[in-house]
């Protein structure tokens, strides 16, 4: 299922190239609490919308060696802004964005999958949150600071 066109074989031309299919997935983070939350042996992917569930199995068995058990797809309507979102009955469409395909896979029981995490949590970052959070609390004086100054505002503060 590839849209490129193979080029004729002649002799003494390199023999001929295997592609991956014109198809994409891609890995959705579920929240791990809530009435979206999957099992553990179960993972979302955004996936192409030409693709059916059959296309999913196979792409995942066959070229990422997963063992799936079951494939559910549900398609989701873009967004649509209107012009006057409020007003239902003279409203018109400006824009709709790209209807998106959403693939539940489910594996065996056996098999856990966990979604990667590819950055580490940086502790500096953690350090910095500290820090800010700090000087948020040490504001306390700042209501005192222009009391006896009414109607100077800060621009003239010190």
């Amino acid at each position: 299922m590839t849209g490129r066109i193979n080029r004729l074989w002649q002799p003494g031309n390199p023999q001929n190239r295997v592609f991956f299919p014109d198809f994409w997935l891609r890995l959705v983070e579920t929240p791990s609490v809530g009435y979206n939350r999957l099992p553990k042996n179960a993972a979302k992917f955004e996936v192409d919308p030409r693709m059916s569930r059959y296309d999913v199995q196979e792409y995942l068995e066959k070229i990422y060696k997963l063992p799936v058990r079951e494939v559910r797809i549900r398609n989701e309507m873009g967004e649509i802004t209107w012009n006057a979102p409020l007003d239902s009955d003279k409203r018109k469409a400006l824009w709709k964005e790209d209807d998106r395909k959403f693939a539940f896979v489910f594996f065996p029981k056996n098999f856990t999958f966990y979604f990667p995490t590819i950055f580490k949590k940086d502790e500096f970052e953690d350090e910095i949150k500290k820090v800010q959070k700090f000087n948020d609390d040490d504001r306390t004086n700042e209501k005192y600071v222009n009391r006896d100054r009414a109607g100077m505002g800060e621009f003239f503060g010190i």
